[in-house]
């Protein structure tokens, strides 16, 4: 055997030794080791695995959190990310921002608790309305009444609303908010990386006939409806 040769069978052998601590590195990542509490190492760890952020599903499985509590974390704004209009891999968190979500929730773990309160107002869209209005009352609704309605649904609003804000007021869940926007059926607004309803294109949107002909009213729809009957003396 030539030097040549030699010295090509040791680049072989160190890459070959490489891939191996590669390969079971990665083995150790696949199942996304879920952490409790963080040490410097696994800072570090992160830090090397996810260099350019990790999507909402890696970030629960990290934090150890179901998908519904992930999904109000990143909604709320409690866990900064950037969400795109789009149906996959939607939400973009940095490893920073994750990391600093571990910390603090080591310390303060009541504030990520679920608000199941809230949080099922917000998303049990579906759910029939025990105030749905009948037939003959909602016969009664005029264009004014309705539009007046609306008016008063958002009138403590601020000037653009985030995904939460506008499900407290339509009560649909975001997929079905950012598939409106998809279809440019609802407008909204990208301000670094988050999206954001202005107040009047929400208010337009509850107008126009996509949104008065749903076939399945939210509870808060019904509720708008409701308030639109005018009152007779």
């Amino acid at each position: 055997m030539n030097k040549d040769d030699s010295k090509c069978g040791k680049t072989k052998g160190s890459m070959k030794l490489e891939n191996k601590m590669h390969a079971k590195a990665l083995a150790d990542w696949q199942k996304v080791r879920r952490i409790a509490v963080l040490t410097d190492k696994d800072i570090q760890t992160l830090f090397i695995r996810y260099p350019n952020g990790v999507n909402k599903e890696i970030f629960r499985k990290i934090c150890h959190l179901s998908p519904r509590v992930a999904q109000y974390l990143l909604e709320s704004g409690l866990v900064p990310c950037k969400i795109r209009p789009q149906r996959t891999h939607r939400y973009s968190i940095t490893t920073a921002d994750m990391v600093e979500f571990l910390r603090d929730r080591e310390k303060r773990p009541e504030k990520y608790g679920l608000p199941s309160e809230k949080y099922s107002k917000y998303h049990r869209s579906h759910v029939r309305s025990p105030n749905r209005p009948s037939d003959i009352q909602l016969s009664l609704i005029t264009d004014i009444s309705y539009n007046e309605a609306c008016r008063n649904a958002i009138s403590d609003c601020p000037d653009l609303l985030s995904i939460a804000q506008t499900i407290t007021v339509i009560g649909y869940s975001s997929k079905k908010i950012m598939r409106w926007y998809r279809e440019k059926k609802l407008v909204c607004v990208n301000i670094r990386g988050k999206i954001l309803v202005p107040k009047l294109a929400l208010y337009e949107f509850m107008l126009t006939e996509d949104f008065r002909k749903i076939k399945v009213k939210s509870n808060r729809q019904w509720e708008l409806l409701k308030n639109a009957i005018p009152k007779f003396k």
